[in-house]
């Protein structure tokens, strides 16, 4: 394939108006700002970090718990497994000559079982992004599988410059689904009901906690050196003091923040220009 070979990876490696009719049909109405913030409102009382379901799994057994079953202690950042998976990634031949991003990128490749999902209208030619990126969603991907069995991560537009975004456009910005799990649903048309609201709490709190550790995952597994967009204050409070509790550091300005009322049903996440990649499994 001209201007691309294949990379066997086994070790680490050195929205502007949204666009109405055709975005609205894709059913992927997604634009950022660069950097407005939008204000966080008060949390409600609720267990942002709450256990994870009882067929989930096996529990890790840094989780802690009082005597109603009730979550006490998160689990510790060194129970995550930062290791990408042994995947065939094709990359082009900038890579091989040291050269930087955009002459050298990898593809997210295509998914391997159901480690992972593209999402509905992510086009082949948005699958390209810098090494680290690449690397890091791998890595998410896999270890949140192996924390929530039966469920998977759904990956869209790494590089997708256009219309439909003002960022993703420089390698280090992705969004990041788990669908069914997050606070809205994007069921396409432009319709993005509530995933919540009709939900026991211990539903809600379930799903939460599964959100809540794909960041908690992410920000592991980069250093901390990320941000996320995601509209749900009752997860951001709880997610900034455990990132505060680890002495975890972003250089943007913070590692989760909220921003248009599209991110309810998604994580935009963007990562450094520098961010390298993660060894493997």
């Amino acid at each position: 394939m001209s201007g691309r070979t294949w990379l066997r990876v086994g070790a680490p490696i050195a929205i502007a108006a949204l666009v109405a009719i055709g975005i609205a049909a894709s059913g992927h109405f997604v634009g950022e700002a660069r950097e407005e913030p939008s204000p966080i409102p008060a949390p409600t009382p609720t267990d942002a970090g709450a256990p994870a379901p009882e067929d989930a799994g096996v529990v890790d057994a840094a989780w802690r718990y009082d005597s109603q079953g009730e979550l006490a202690r998160p689990p510790a950042s060194e129970d995550y497994v930062c290791r990408q998976p042994q995947l065939e990634i094709e990359q082009t031949e900038g890579c091989a000559a040291g050269r930087p991003y955009p002459a050298c990128r990898w593809r997210l490749p295509d998914p391997p079982g159901e480690l992972y999902e593209i999402w509905r209208n992510t086009t082949d030619d948005h699958r390209w992004a810098r090494p680290g990126l690449v690397s890091l969603v791998l890595t998410a991907a896999a270890e949140y599988q192996r924390r929530w069995p039966g469920e998977h991560l759904t990956v869209g537009d790494l590089d997708a410059p256009g219309p439909r975004h003002q960022t993703h456009d420089r390698g280090v910005d992705v969004d990041l689904y788990l669908l069914e799990a997050m606070i809205a649903r994007n069921e396409g048309g432009r319709r993005y009901p509530d995933n919540y609201a009709h939900r026991s709490r211990r539903e809600v709190r379930a799903l939460r906690a599964r959100v809540m550790d794909l960041a908690k995952i992410l920000a592991t597994c980069a250093d901390g050196r990320i941000r996320i967009y995601y509209n749900d204050p009752d997860l951001i409070h709880p997610f900034r003091e455990w990132y505060r509790e680890r002495g975890l550091e972003t250089p943007f300005s913070h590692a989760m923040r909220m921003h248009n009322p599209l991110h309810r049903f998604h994580f935009h996440l963007s990562v450094p220009d520098d961010l390298a990649p993660l060894p493997p499994r």
